[in-house]
């Protein structure tokens, strides 16, 4: 088979609805950026910003697309995460949170599920809890691998090639005894390492500064993506200078590539780069359009705005915007829409369906 019969292969399987991504739950940034084979995805933000519980945002409105879709065979998902800056139950705990709030509108934050306030959950809350065992024992078994603590690249390595070698079989080119190809056992299935986040990787003795261990891995990740199918989405903290007070000068000051700590190689070997900000901690505004304090609860503090930018898309369009509203207690992210379709009046709705939640469940 010659390569443009390849492609002739691949665009009549399109047209079949065969190379369809599944969801991310956000339908205007999930035009671009979502779950499919072979694409390498770098997400980056400042501390606090969100990045994790957009990764695991992302990651659930899948799972949960996979469940309500299983009976009709097809596209599948297995995520395997590196969790190295969250406790797995921790992060476990933030899902059920998350579940419980979109399936019933009840907030139960993590604190107060963990008995870390002295606010307990009362007996119904428990009760409500304890149903969401099955939902999250599924998510376990079938969805989602996790490993937590920090990690060198040849750990990440190691697990990868054993779930690889389990669930398909490597053989070689007949035309190119120097070339490996890899045959899963399920084409369909799209198998999505996540690196949480990459500045956490384990130096080793073969790799002993932070660069070289990041650098490495990532090009682990590439090797996955091109031999295996496989998706890396890889989380990376930025470094210090969106702080410079001349960037700041800037009153709609953004991210770029550039600001990636530990390593631009990501920026290089990603198909797809997002940036999440939260302009309100720098006192910036949007490009958006929207003023992102009229999302910030003046009561709490807490800020239900934030940014979403594509620094990079290989395969598509980039310097795309997209504004979102973030429900930070359990991680719950949504669309907001173009500034310029609302009135005055619809815009002060907005912020107040966001600030008491309720747009979260629309």
């Amino acid at each position: 088979m010659s390569e443009f019969d390849r492609l002739a292969q691949e665009v009549q399987e399109g047209i079949e609805g065969r190379n369809e991504s599944i969801p991310i739950g956000l339908p205007r940034l999930g035009k671009y950026a979502n779950w499919r084979k072979r694409i390498f995805t770098l997400l980056f933000s400042s501390t606090g910003a969100g990045k994790s519980s957009l990764a695991d945002d992302m990651i659930l409105n899948a799972c949960d697309w996979c469940i309500k879709h299983r009976s009709q065979g097809g596209r599948c998902i297995k995520f395997i995460v590196f969790s190295m800056e969250r406790a797995k139950h921790y992060r476990i705990a933030k899902w059920v949170s998350r579940k419980i709030f979109t399936d019933e509108g009840i907030a139960i934050p993590l604190p107060k599920m963990l008995g870390w306030w002295k606010e307990k959950m009362n007996a119904k809350e428990h009760e409500l809890f304890l149903r969401y065992k099955d939902y999250i024992d599924m998510l376990l078994d079938e969805y989602i691998d996790i490993y937590d603590g920090a990690r060198s690249g040849q750990d990440m390595y190691r697990i990868l090639k054993e779930f690889f070698e389990a669930n398909g079989e490597y053989t070689v080119d007949p035309k190119n005894p120097y070339k490996k190809i890899y045959v899963p056992n399920d084409p369909n299935l799209i198998v999505v390492p996540v690196i949480d986040h990459g500045n956490l990787t384990k130096r080793t003795k073969e790799y002993p500064t932070k660069k070289q261990a990041v650098d490495f891995t990532c090009e682990i990740m590439q090797g996955f993506r091109d031999l295996e199918g496989a998706s890396p989405f890889w989380i990376a903290q930025v470094g210090r200078s969106i702080s410079n007070p001349l960037r700041l000068k800037d009153s709609e000051a953004e991210l770029t590539l550039d600001d990636v700590k530990e390593s631009g190689d990501m920026g290089d070997a990603c198909d797809i780069a997002l940036s999440l900000f939260d302009p309100i901690k720098y006192k910036q505004g949007s490009k958006t359009g929207y003023n992102p304090t009229d999302f910030l609860d003046r009561e709490n503090g807490a800020k239900y705005f934030r940014s979403i930018q594509i620094c990079k898309s290989s395969y598509g369009e980039d310097d795309l915007r997209i504004p979102l509203a973030f429900n930070g207690f359990c991680g719950q992210f949504k669309e907001l829409p173009r500034k310029d379709t609302l009135d005055d009046k619809e815009l002060r709705n907005l912020a107040e369906s966001v600030k008491n939640r309720s747009y979260f469940l629309q």
